[in-house]
């Protein structure tokens, strides 16, 4: 059952880039090999930070509840927006019943007004990733596809790609918004903006106004259908956008990369973090990292980290200008992380902060707030001891510089 976890989502980003290219049965003719390189070293030194206390935001023994993003709107008030389809024995990343579900706290995340839940994206929503804009403006990032089933593969002209998934059309990255602080989703209010990509972490706003958006997937079959992660740019709100630029691209002869986060470090600066897959010198489940210095125009060459995850990265600059970086770690000793850095991620201190222990790999997105100086919110996704799949919030200090 681990291995099938550890397994699946990387598996499903793969078919899904390829989707989009039309690019199939790479994955299994190149497999990662190691080529002269160094064995990962995967060991940690792992404390738990002050002020930890848990809660559980939802959990549905009915729902595969996953892949949260919260932010903070006016006041107390929060807004969490997740994933959910119908539990099933098998972790699939599909279904036709899939749904964002968006929910909202009133008192600084200490409780959930789950009953009065707003939903969107019926019928292939994968992840939403939302931002407050202001003045009750709420935008957000979709990863949608079409999903039918198995049956109707041929009638849908959706081909039957993944054995352990429903027959899915990778749709593309959408922005939506809505003008009453999430209480409400139009049909009219969304642009698709990357088609047949996919999108993961939360949009950032320069100080400019400029929002930039960070998508993953195959651009054409000018990359052969091998994943590289991008950047769109809107200075409008997210009505039109521009077209894509690459941040990190993938080759047969190195590696591709997933799920890329960014974080606005300031007059122009801005970092990102990649998951990588199919590395070819078997160093996998390192994330790996590159800045840009003008806005994120041009990028310099990623550089790996020693930062081992297996998931996506998920970067908040705090107040006092360290950056915080949480994930979840699918290898042993599992559970949800933070590192800090004190020079915007070129190099972390030493400790693995351990936020909340994890029973397996079924685990990884989190998404981050500082309520206060010092005071941070983190929501993630994993297993409760009865092994439903839900939503987990933290409440944690930062230790001191």
């Amino acid at each position: 059952m681990k291995d099938q976890q550890d397994g699946s989502r990387r598996r499903f980003l793969e078919h899904s880039a390829k989707a989009a290219t039309g690019v199939l049965g790479y994955a299994s003719i190149h497999r990662p090999q190691s080529v002269n390189a160094a064995e990962v070293d995967r060991s940690i030194s792992v404390k738990t930070p002050t002020g930890v206390r848990q809660t559980s935001v939802l959990f549905d023994p009915r729902q595969y509840t996953a892949f949260p993003h919260v932010v903070k709107l006016e006041g107390q008030e929060l807004l969490m927006a997740f994933r959910q389809a119908p539990s099933q024995k098998r972790v699939r990343h599909t279904h036709p019943r899939s749904v964002i579900t968006v929910i909202r706290s009133y008192d600084g995340g200490e409780t959930w007004d789950v009953e009065n839940a707003a939903q969107l994206a019926a019928g292939g929503g994968q992840e939403f990733a939302p931002i407050h804009l202001g003045r009750g403006q709420v935008g957000g990032l979709l990863a949608m596809h079409s999903v039918v089933p198995v049956r109707e593969a041929e009638r849908a002209s959706i081909p039957h790609r993944h054995k352990h998934e429903y027959p899915f059309a990778n749709v593309g990255g959408f922005w939506c918004w809505s003008e009453n602080s999430g209480l409400t989703w139009s049909l009219h209010h969304n642009v698709l903006f990357a088609p047949r990509l996919q999108t993961c972490s939360k949009p950032i706003r320069l100080s400019s106004g400029t929002l930039l958006a960070p998508c993953y997937g195959a651009l054409g079959t000018g990359l052969g259908g091998l994943s590289s992660n991008v950047v769109y740019r809107s200075d409008d709100n997210g009505r039109t956008w521009s077209p894509p630029t690459v941040i990190a691209k993938g080759t047969k002869t190195t590696r591709v990369y997933y799920e890329p986060g960014l974080v606005d470090m300031g007059a122009g600066h801005i970092v990102a973090l990649h998951r990588t897959g199919q590395c070819q010198d078997g160093r996998s489940g390192l994330f790996w990292r590159n800045e840009s210095r003008d806005g994120g125009k041009t990028w310099t060459d990623p550089v790996e980290t020693n930062i081992t995850s297996g998931a996506c990265p998920r970067l908040l600059k705090l107040s006092d200008g360290r950056l915080l970086l949480t994930f979840g770690r699918r290898f042993a000793p599992f559970g949800l992380y933070a590192r800090l850095s004190d020079d915007a991620g070129r190099t972390w201190g030493p400790t693995s902060w351990l936020l909340r222990s994890a029973p397996d790999r079924n685990q990884g997105y989190s998404s981050s707030l500082e309520l206060k100086p010092g005071r941070v919110f983190t929501a993630c996704y994993a297993r409760n001891k009865n092994g439903v799949t839900g939503i987990t919030g933290t409440f944690w200090k930062t230790p001191p510089r």
